[in-house]
């Protein structure tokens, strides 16, 4: 006897052989038991998944003489002329090369006479969505009014291209793509017939590369027992399918997690001089991040494996990066050029997460607020049990330690006006806003909760919200050079920014005015001029209360 291909000398002829589709093969086996059969059953789902196979079951279950339980004996003449092809009322049609209205009248007109030697006749019409609208309405006729004695099976891997019509006429069963685990013990069982040496590794990529389709699960370890004279390994696996071996999958993307592009580059470029399939190569991939993702979440991650510190958000990302090339790789005509650029978008994403990381960093405005609760609460302990006031020039050095110099502060108030304070609070956000469009992200952060409290010609005091901000404006020049480079753009003139915390600043008004006012009250009798007036030229009239 001639050699048969795997997927036909192991193709199920009853519904237990079936692997997977236990929705489908029990419904199918109550129904011929309780003698439900439907007129019509659409059967739809992804290629090699067991259609056709369970079509001719379901023939024979229907029309065999000895069966029992819903399943045929497969011995009795009608079951043994079914299963090879020869019996006149299982009619097998291929829609592909059929697909006119005249095949489909043909059918209407013969479809009326009894079957001349089993219960029924079964038309099996396979890639139905492949019929034209005139077939369809041509079917539908059928459908609408078929005869007692004729059951109709329509298999497609499209049903969203059959007609509504059609389809509610039809008891319709989905075919899922079959489990990992359930190809692997058809192989292993397929191997043990067939007296071949195995190894579990490689049966296990077969069935992944198969994608939950059984009949390319054994035309693929056909092809490997081909090549490896009854021995199947997983390197003859690799090498038939065109794919690669975690091992070296996992050092080229390590080459990628490292950034080193060149070298990313070169080891694909050599896996194409190997023969491997740019299209195999980004379904390996998808798996291989998949796989990251499970373990990590499975606490089985190891250190040596590429992206293993590599946050979860990072692999999606990477993950719709790949989808979008398999994709584009459908429609190309060189997929190898898609596949590098793959490459260099994977390392992008690596990269605007890492860029990301310094944002969040200087977002600490939580943990800040709660030290500034801590710092009021110990300047009200230090105030309690404070002893009295130092000098002037020793309560300079003693506010510069909070992050702030007062003699900074009144270099700025001495030389302050309305008039500058006025514009530079009308034009402050707009600092605000330069500072965001010019992608200082940091610097935002920092002045968010500013406001301009005084203002001259060659300087401008901030209030802050938090101390930490108001301490980072005054010890760190470069951040400070930074919002000094954007202010002049705004306001039109050059200045020196001082910062002052929302805390110590009334307490800092407060006592340099009383400083104005005992050094007025030294000045000679002919200067009339209040420390009010002094206070409401500096801050304004609106900030200023005088209380008598």
């Amino acid at each position: 006897m001639e050699y048969q291909a795997l997927y036909r000398a192991f193709r199920p002829q009853t519904f237990e052989d079936v692997v997977g589709q236990k929705h489908v093969t029990k419904t199918l086996r109550n129904a011929i038991v309780r003698d439900k059969e439907s007129h019509a059953y659409l059967f739809s789902g992804p290629r090699g998944t067991g259609k056709t196979s369970i079509a001719k079951i379901f023939a024979k279950a229907l029309n065999c003489r000895f069966g029992s339980g819903g399943e045929p004996c497969n011995e009795c003449d009608i079951c043994m002329s079914i299963t090879d092809g020869s019996a006149n009322d299982v009619i097998e049609i291929d829609a592909a090369s059929n697909n006119g209205v005249d095949e489909i009248r043909n059918i209407r007109e013969k479809v009326k006479y009894a079957p001349s030697e089993a219960r029924y006749k079964v038309y099996i019409i396979d890639e139905v969505h492949m019929l034209t609208t005139g077939a369809f309405n041509a079917l539908l006729k059928t459908l609408e009014e078929p005869p007692g004695h004729a059951i109709f099976i329509l298999a497609t891997t499209e049903p969203h291209k059959i007609p509504a019509t059609i389809i509610s006429r039809c008891q319709r069963f989905d075919f899922k793509a079959i489990e990992l685990n359930e190809i692997v013990s058809r192989l292993e069982y397929v191997a043990r017939s067939e007296s071949l040496e195995y190894d579990k590794d490689a049966i296990e990529y077969i069935a992944r590369t198969s994608e939950g389709g059984m009949r390319d699960a054994l035309s693929i370890m056909d092809q490997v027992i081909a090549y490896s004279n009854d021995v199947i390994t997983l390197e003859d696996a690799v090498m038939i399918t065109g794919g690669i071996r975690s091992e070296e999958l996992n050092e080229w993307l390590k080459l990628i997690d490292h950034r080193d592009s060149r070298e990313a580059f070169m080891k694909y470029h050599q896996f194409i001089e190997e023969g491997k399939d740019p299209t195999r190569l980004v379904h390996e991939l998808v798996y291989y991040i998949r796989d990251i993702i499970l373990m990590k979440h499975a606490g089985e991650m190891d250190d040596d494996i590429a992206f293993a510190h590599t946050e979860d958000k990072v692999l999606y990302e990477m993950i719709d990066v790949l989808n979008d090339a398999m994709v584009m790789m459908r429609f190309s005509v060189n997929t190898s050029v898609h596949l590098e650029v793959v490459i260099v978008k994977l390392i992008q994403v690596l990269n605007n997460n890492d860029r990301s990381i310094e944002p969040q960093a200087m977002d600490l405005s939580h943990i800040e607020q709660k030290l500034a609760e801590l710092d009021k609460k110990l300047s009200s302990q230090q105030q309690v049990s404070a002893t009295p006031a130092p000098e002037p020039q020793n309560r300079s050095v003693n506010q510069s330690s909070k992050g702030f110099s007062l003699r900074q502060i009144e270099k700025v108030l001495d030389h302050a006006n309305k008039e500058d304070l006025v514009k530079l609070k009308d034009d402050w956000p707009k600092v605000y806003q330069h500072v965001e469009e010019k992608g200082l992200q940091a610097l935002r952060s920092l002045i968010k909760d500013s406001e301009p409290v005084a203002a001259s010609d060659t300087h401008v005091l901030l209030k802050f919200n938090s101390d930490v901000h108001s301490d980072l404006i005054n010890k760190d020049e470069k951040k400070r050079q930074e919002l000094e480079a954007v202010i002049p753009s705004i306001i039109g003139k050059e200045v020196t920014v001082v910062g002052v915390p929302d805390s110590s600043w009334l307490q800092v008004r407060h006592d340099y005015i009383q400083e104005k006012k005992a050094s007025k009250q030294k000045q000679s009798a002919g200067d009339d001029k209040k420390p009010s007036d002094v206070a409401k030229e500096i801050f304004g009239s609106d900030v200023v209360e005088t209380r008598s």
